[in-house]
C-alpha cells in the first residue's frame, strides 16, 4: 500500500502558500485537499435517482451579473452534527436569493490545508436532493461553496476552469454569493458547479458513462494516497456517476500504463489523447502544481461512450493554480507523463499552448477576470472571515493579469 507521512495538523488550520517546485518528481502533501468523503466511494449517492435531468437554463446563476445572496440554515443539532462529523450530509433549509429549498443537505468542503470549520471559514456543499426535497435550482442538483482561503487572488478558479474550457475540456463553472450560516455572516464564496449527472448531461453526448473521483485518498490516521493508475492505489477511485464495475474502466488503463503503452498503441484507445493532451497544456499554461499532470491529484476521469469508452480527464480545485515555480515539464501522474513521453501526445500538448498563447491575450476571459474582481471588491471589504488581507488580495489579482500577458514567454523558456 502506497502511504505518504502524516500531515501537520497545522495544515488544517491553514497557512499563506509558498511557492513549491515538483521537479524531482517526489510525492508532496497536497496542498489543497478535496471534498471527497472519508470513506472509499464504491458505488452512487443513495439519493441519486440515477435519471440525468433535463438540461435548464442556469446562465443566470454562473454570471457576473451579481453576487449571489445565499442563507444556510443548520440550527443546533445540524451544527453539533458537523462539529461532530464534518462530510456527513446533515438536513438544512437554504434560500438562494430569496428563493426557498427546505430540507436539503449541506455538509463542510475542504480537507488539508483548506479545511475550517463552522467557527471560522467553513467551505460548503450543497446537494438540493440529499433529502429528497426535490427541488433543482436552475436544473442544478448540487453545488460548492468554496472558502477561496488558498487563492490569494479570489479569482484563480475562475480563470483555471476558463482556460480549460477553450480547449474543450470540461470544467465546472464559478459565480460568487455571499453566505450567511443562522443568520451569521460568513462572507464571500466562490460558487462552484459540481461535477455530477446535471453536469455530464450538459458537457456530454452521452452521459450514462462512469464518473471517478480521483482526488486523494484520506486515512483515518491522517495518512494519506495519491490515487493514480497504478496498482497501489487504483482501488481508491471513487465512483460519482454510472454503473459499479468493480473498477474494470480504470484497471484496464492501469494495465496499460503497467505494460509501457504509449498513446500511439494501447493507451490510445483507453484515454482520448487529443482531450489528454488539451488537459495537459491547460494544466501548464495554468501553472497548476496540485493537479494530475503535476501531483496526481484534484481531477475527475469521465469513461465517455460516445468516446468509445475511452477516459477524459477533467480539472478540480484550482486555487493554487497561477504558480510560477511549477516545473512545467515534469509530470508525475502517470497517464500525463505517457502522454508528454509519446511524439504525438506531445506535438498535441504544443499546439494547444500555441492556440492560449494566440488566445489568451486581450480575450474576453481576461476582461471576465478584471469584471469579476470588481464585482467582488466590496464584499471582500466587508468579510468578516477574511483571511487574506486586501492589499494582498489586489496584488495577486494584478498579479493574474500579468500572468495573461507573460506567460507563453515563460513557457517557451523552459522548452514547453
Amino acid at each position: 500500500m502506497f502511504v505518504l507521512p502524516l500531515v501537520a495538523l497545522s495544515l488544517l488550520t491553514g497557512c499563506t502558500p509558498t511557492a513549491l517546485s515538483l521537479g524531482d518528481g517526489r510525492p508532496r502533501p497536497p496542498k489543497g485537499g478535496s471534498d471527497t468523503d472519508i470513506e472509499v466511494l464504491e458505488g452512487l449517492d443513495p439519493a441519486d435517482t440515477g435519471d440525468t435531468p433535463e438540461p435548464d437554463d442556469d446562465t443566470r446563476i454562473f454570471s457576473l451579473d451579481a453576487v449571489h445572496v445565499i442563507a444556510v440554515t443548520l440550527g443546533d443539532a445540524g451544527r453539533r452534527a458537523l462539529g461532530s462529523d464534518p462530510y456527513t450530509y446533515v438536513p438544512a433549509d437554504l434560500t438562494f436569493d430569496g428563493e426557498a429549498f427546505p430540507n436539503v443537505g449541506v455538509r463542510v468542503k475542504g480537507r488539508l490545508g483548506s479545511y475550517r470549520s463552522l467557527d471560522q471559514k467553513a467551505g460548503l456543499k450543497v446537494d438540493l436532493l440529499e433529502f429528497g426535497g426535490g427541488a433543482r435550482l436552475e436544473g442544478l442538483e448540487k453545488f460548492n461553496l468554496n472558502n477561496m482561503v488558498q487563492d490569494c487572488a479570489k479569482t484563480h478558479e475562475y480563470a483555471a476552469y476558463g482556460v480549460h474550457r477553450m480547449l474543450g475540456v470540461p470544467a465546472p463553472r464559478v459565480a460568487y454569493a455571499v453566505v450567511t450560516v443562522d443568520g451569521e455572516p460568513f462572507g464571500l464564496y466562490s460558487l462552484v458547479e459540481d461535477y455530477d449527472d446535471a453536469f455530464l448531461g450538459k458537457n456530454f453526448v452521452d452521459p450514462s458513462g462512469n464518473l471517478y473521483d480521483g482526488d486523494y485518498y484520506l486515512y483515518p490516521d491522517g495518512n494519506y494516497a495519491l490515487v493514480d493508475f497504478n496498482d497501489a492505489t487504483q482501488a481508491y477511485f471513487g465512483l460519482d456517476e454510472g454503473t459499479d464495475v468493480a473498477l474494470a474502466d480504470v484497471h484496464a488503463v492501469t494495465d496499460a500504463v503497467n505494460a509501457g503503452a504509449t498513446f500511439a498503441d494501447t493507451l490510445g484507445d483507453l484515454v482520448d489523447l487529443e482531450q489528454h493532451a488539451a488537459f495537459v497544456a491547460a494544466t501548464a499554461w495554468t501553472g497548476h502544481s496540485d493537479s494530475y499532470a503535476y501531483y496526481s491529484n484534484n481531477y475527475r476521469v469521465y469513461f465517455d461512450p460516445a468516446r468509445g469508452g475511452r477516459a477524459v480527464f477533467m480539472p478540480w480545485d484550482p486555487d493554487w493554480a497561477f504558480e510560477a515555480s511549477t516545473a512545467v515539464t515534469s509530470f508525475y501522474g502517470s497517464v500525463s507523463a505517457r502522454c508528454y513521453a509519446d511524439a504525438t501526445c506531445t506535438a498535441a500538448v504544443h499546439a494547444g499552448l500555441d492556440t492560449l498563447d494566440a488566445t489568451l491575450p486581450g480575450s474576453a476571459l481576461v476582461a471576465e477576470l478584471q469584471t469579476a474582481a470588481d464585482l467582488i471588491r466590496p464584499h471582500l471589504a466587508d468579510d468578516p472571515r477574511l483571511e487574506t488581507p486586501m492589499p494582498q488580495v489586489r496584488a495577486c489579482q494584478a498579479d493574474l493579469s500579468s500572468w495573461f500577458e507573460r506567460r507563453g514567454a515563460e513557457l517557451d523558456a523552459v522548452g514547453l
